[in-house]
């Protein structure tokens, strides 16, 4: 009630929102996959999930399993109802520490898709044993991780393809939208109600969510966008209402390749492999200019992940990496996103040629 009274008391001192004030109500069946409900997940207590990460951990390994159990109901005006019960859950591991250390994380909406031993031996593999070496000053071609691939797409979808950067006129889509920029194997899907990700069949505004391309074979397709937006830009809605009069996609997903993990480095035969990014940032919109920390970084010699390198700092224009990729993982990862129930990235491996401006921290 104290929401309801806060929303209420703001609406009295603000103007209106510009727009239609009689937008379609959507009444359509919702697409709901089997796995959005988890019992064992809603059950886990923290005695259970110490265990599980007990029976996995081994040497110098730092392991943290998260999950949560939520209900969302949407009622408006429009007599719109929607309501759903969501559990999820997500591992991360770190094995070793500081450069040397492999990391690996999942995400899933159910406790067994998780596959807690997959991940941990991922994060094994990418560990490294011997000194950390320093990194030459050449181009090299970049390989990013699914986990990385995620961190920077999430990125893209947020400064890009999100209805408020669309509408203020600082994403690129404004001058871009239906021009292939992209290289033509780059795929953006959005889909919340495909079980291989972290399903959510609707949005904020209670409509059905469908498979939405926002980038097809390199070519930007749409923002997401919610009702009233869609009315204003003269664009069909896509189903992506969140709060606070924006609108994003949720439920990401980047299309894999064909190479396996081991022919892409094949193919790749030397280069620099990053395995996670944080700290990733934009300071120009209109190219997706980024600034990002790289950790579990490791030389690539001879199609074979080789020393350590050190924790570096990566500034790119995603335009042009993105336009500039020379292969795509058939692996993928779903790493969870910012408000972590309601949805994900799954993402494979990315290696991107011509990358100059990569420098130790």
């Amino acid at each position: 009630m104290l929401a309801l009274r806060a929303a209420i008391a703001q609406s009295r001192v603000r103007e209106p929102l510009q727009g239609l004030p009689h937008l379609p109500a959507d009444t359509s069946d919702l697409i709901i996959p089997e796995q959005v409900y988890d019992g064992s997940i809603a059950d886990l207590s923290e005695s259970a999930a110490n265990s599980l990460l007990k029976k996995q951990l081994a040497g110098q390994e730092t392991m943290t399993l998260e999950w949560a159990d939520h209900r969302v109901a949407v009622f408006n005006s429009r007599k719109v109802r929607r309501q759903i019960a969501v559990t999820g859950v997500g591992f991360s591991v770190a094995c070793g520490r500081g450069p040397v250390a492999g990391q690996a994380q999942g995400a899933s909406r159910s406790l067994q898709d998780l596959n807690l031993e997959a991940i941990v031996e991922r994060a094994r593999g990418y560990h490294a044993s011997g000194p950390v070496e320093d990194l030459g000053d050449s181009p090299v071609v970049l390989v990013l991780s699914p986990e990385a691939t995620a961190s920077v797409c999430d990125l893209l979808n947020r400064v890009a393809f999100s209805a408020v950067a669309y509408y203020d006129g600082s994403s690129f889509l404004r001058e871009h939208l239906g021009v292939q920029v992209f290289d033509r194997s780059f795929s953006l899907r959005d889909d919340g109600t495909s079980e291989l990700g972290l399903a959510f069949p609707f949005d904020l505004e209670g409509t059905a969510k469908r498979p939405v391309d926002l980038i097809s074979s390199g070519t930007p397709k749409t923002p997401a966008l919610d009702q009233r937006q869609a009315a204003l830009l003269g664009l069909p809605p896509t189903a992506h209402a969140i709060a606070g009069n924006d609108a994003r996609a949720e439920n990401l997903f980047v299309l894999p390749g064909m190479s396996t993990h081991t022919e892409l480095l094949d193919s790749v035969v030397d280069g620099v492999w990053i395995g996670t990014i944080d700290r990733v940032e934009c300071f120009e919109p209109s190219r997706v200019q980024i600034r990002a920390t790289a950790r579990g970084v490791r030389q690539i010699r001879s199609g074979r992940l080789a020393h350590a390198l050190p924790d570096l700092i990566w500034e790119d224009s995603l335009l042009r990496a993105f336009s500039s990729l020379v292969g795509i993982g058939a692996e993928t990862v779903i790493s969870r996103n910012q408000e972590g129930f309601l949805g994900g990235t799954s993402a494979p491996s990315l290696a991107i040629s011509g990358v100059t401006n990569l420098r130790s921290i």
